[in-house]
């Protein structure tokens, strides 16, 4: 398949490209639209290590998890790259995806004594969670625009791994 025609077939959900439509010429009765993340190259280093986690994740169908497991939309996965992209911050291990049942997108990082979940529903929708394993205290959000608080949290990670390393050398 030349690469016209590929692009043709490809729905992206990143980037700065336009999503195609394909025709119904371009499409056989075996071949089905394949959706992929396209990750802009000016990205993160957390961006490049989950883009295909998010092909993954945007190519779910309806009853992926067996049962009834709603897709991840096109808009949710973008608003929860967009939000990773932005909070990024050197020092701190890139976060897991999972996607939920309910079609949201969770973002996990585990590190530095911290356990943060942003569970983000839809754009603009965000629930998050935070514990500090060493002091056992937890905080939850919600969130429409305001990520600041998120933002702490990360560096809150990379402080005490930081700080960890500089006391274990």
């Amino acid at each position: 398949m030349n690469a016209l025609a590929q692009r043709s077939l490809s729905s992206t959900a990143f980037g700065d490209e336009v999503a195609v439509v394909p025709t119904l010429d371009s499409l056989t009765s075996t071949t089905f639209p394949q959706h992929r993340v396209v990750v802009a190259t000016h990205s993160s280093p957390w961006m490049r290590d989950l883009s295909s986690r998010f092909d993954e994740v945007v190519s779910l169908t309806k009853g992926w998890d067996g049962y009834s497991g709603v897709p991840v939309s096109f808009t949710t996965a973008q608003f929860a790259a967009q939000m990773i992209e932005r909070l990024w911050v050197p020092g701190v291990p890139t976060p897991s995806i999972v996607p939920g049942t309910d079609g949201s997108v969770q973002v996990e990082w585990h590190a530095g004594g911290f356990d943060v979940e942003l569970d983000v529903l839809e754009p603009l929708e965000v629930e998050a969670y935070r514990l500090n394993r060493k002091t056992g205290e937890v905080d939850e959000l919600e969130i429409e625009s305001d990520f600041s608080q998120i933002a702490q949290w990360i560096s809150d990670i990379a402080l005490a791994r930081k700080e960890a390393t500089s006391t274990a050398g």
